[in-house]
């Protein structure tokens, strides 16, 4: 009987820690509703990459805006350059810039080479043609060269302008001459000579400047020379071919001036280059 009640208390025993073993050690917290809150530790938490920064765009390239070229005052500026290429300070050197031009059967002449110098320098900035004979302009009559005149400079791009005033008494500030401007002066019964040159520039200030061939007391040279200065009347060599204190270099312009003149620029007779 003894055996019995030992057996039944064994067996007994081994139920209840049997059941013991199938509850949790503790209880979780429940939040109402019966939802679990589970605390999640600091060292478990998953680190997550930080979010990439959009790149900016990158901004356009400026586009520098280049200055429009101004066609007119370079080929002003190109009448200018050229006509320094003639530039002579001694007889000597005159008599070879002359030769140069190759209009006459020598070459050329220092006395005579107006008219031909003056062309050559408009050919060399393109305001007259290449095909242009510098041997026409040789001596130059345009009472008879009208024809010669007409194709060289068309009056569909070139004003003819004429004055009968002398060339010293012409008001400049009122009348300019311009860059570009072929000029023939007409000696007049006074005078000893015409004489033919292109205006090579203007400055500033409104005085306008040749390059040509003159007669000096030491010889012939090709300088470049102030025509007049609009605001200072008598100053210029406008004003010096006609003084009769000159007479011994000879004297020009008591019959005033005839002008060719662009109507406008830049005007390139063989085509812009």
């Amino acid at each position: 009987m003894k055996h019995v009640s030992l057996l039944l208390s064994v067996v007994l025993l081994a139920i209840i820690l049997f059941l013991a073993g199938c509850q949790p050690a503790h209880r979780p917290d429940v939040l109402p509703g019966g939802q679990i809150f589970a605390t999640v530790s600091v060292s478990a938490t998953a680190t997550l990459p930080p979010s990439p920064v959009p790149a900016k765009p990158s901004p356009a390239p400026t586009q520098t805006a280049l200055p429009t070229p101004d066609l007119a005052a370079s080929q002003l500026q190109r009448l200018y350059e050229a006509s320094l290429n003639y530039l002579a300070q001694t007889d000597a050197e005159t008599w070879q810039v002359a030769g140069s031009l190759g209009y006459a059967p020598l070459g050329g002449y220092p006395s005579n080479m107006c008219g031909p110098l003056a062309i050559s320098i408009l050919k060399d900035a393109g305001i007259v043609s290449q095909t242009t004979d510098l041997h026409d302009f040789w001596l130059l009559n345009p009472e008879e060269d009208v024809q010669l005149l007409q194709s060289t400079f068309p009056v569909d791009h070139f004003e003819w302008l004429h004055s009968d005033q002398p060339i010293d008494q012409i008001d400049y500030s009122q009348f300019p001459l311009k860059a570009g401007d072929l000029v023939y002066i007409y000696s007049g019964i006074q005078g000893d000579y015409s004489h033919v040159l292109v205006v090579t520039r203007i400055d500033s200030d409104g005085r306008a400047y040749t390059v040509t061939n003159n007669y000096t007391e030491a010889g012939f040279v090709v300088l470049e020379y102030l025509l007049y200065d609009p605001t200072v009347p008598g100053n210029g060599i406008f004003y010096t071919w006609p003084d009769p204190a000159n007479r011994d270099l000879g004297l020009t312009g008591f019959g005033g001036m005839d002008i060719w003149r662009l109507i406008s620029l830049p005007y390139y007779a063989d085509g812009a280059p």
